[in-house]
């Protein structure tokens, strides 16, 4: 029997962002440089993953740490919490909290995109040895991470996937929660993987309060041409994708 995620969609719309409306125009972001580091999380998870969605197994959780040298926006650096799991067939991760480093592409991304962004302090930094992220909200740390050891590999080896954010829409005069599939492109430059490393994490402030960072899984960084695209599906909260998807384009 299929397992689903626990998210109470009513309480939890109350505090995601208002998109604009669902005719986004895309952007190109050249020369990104992603962080990406995977932990294996709690069963306990389940209750922050929404009902249309199927919790990965084993549970576990992507910080996404990604400096943009450009946007329309200016350059920026964004921070993301992502839960992982599966719309159907598709794994996916659904965003439970981000910071950006400028307002800007705080409000951008929130009515853009649906992200929970809102604006703090965001660094990635490369040594020879290691990358290290950190990430401030209102003066306080809440994330310090990073990769060890980086090595060398392909770009073919490295898999982003797709993001899945939740907003609300107006339509009928009301307020209508859905989940935005967001599924950028990447053209990799350069890629390297290593281990993970995570100094500090502060779970409450991502949204996230039941999860925990248990075992290490695997980090990369690469550099890479990305964008943010138009949406093309939404899906409703509570109703499993194969019936509950909407294609917009």
């Amino acid at each position: 029997m299929p397992i689903f995620g626990l998210l109470d969609t009513e309480s939890a719309a109350e505090r995601v962002p208002r998109l604009k409306d669902l005719d986004t125009e895309a952007w190109t972001l050249p020369g990104a440089e992603i962080l990406q580091l995977a932990w294996e999380v709690p069963l306990r998870t389940d209750t922050l993953l929404p009902r249309a969605m199927h919790p990965a197994i084993p549970r576990y959780a992507t910080i996404l740490v990604t400096r943009y040298p450009e946007s329309p926006v200016g350059p920026f650096s964004l921070a993301q919490l992502r839960l992982m799991g599966r719309a159907g067939a598709h794994p996916r991760g659904f965003v439970l909290g981000a910071v950006t480093s400028t307002p800007e592409a705080a409000a951008a991304l929130q009515e853009r995109w649906a992200f929970p962004a809102r604006p703090g302090a965001v660094s990635v930094r490369r040594y020879h040895d290691r990358v290290e992220a950190a990430v401030t909200s209102e003066g306080v740390p809440i994330l310090e991470a990073g990769l060890i050891n980086p090595e060398v590999i392909s770009g073919s080896d490295v898999q982003y996937i797709h993001g899945v954010t939740m907003g609300r829409v107006l339509e009928g005069g009301r307020p209508v929660p859905y989940l935005v599939r967001v599924d950028p492109h990447h053209t990799f430059h350069r890629a390297e993987r290593g281990r993970p490393q995570v100094t500090r994490f502060e779970a409450e402030a991502w949204g996230a309060a039941p999860l925990r960072l248990v075992h290490p899984i695997a980090a990369t960084f690469t550099t890479c041409d990305t964008d943010l695209p138009r949406i093309r599906f939404v899906m409703h909260p509570e109703t499993p994708v194969v019936r509950g998807t909407r294609r917009i384009r």
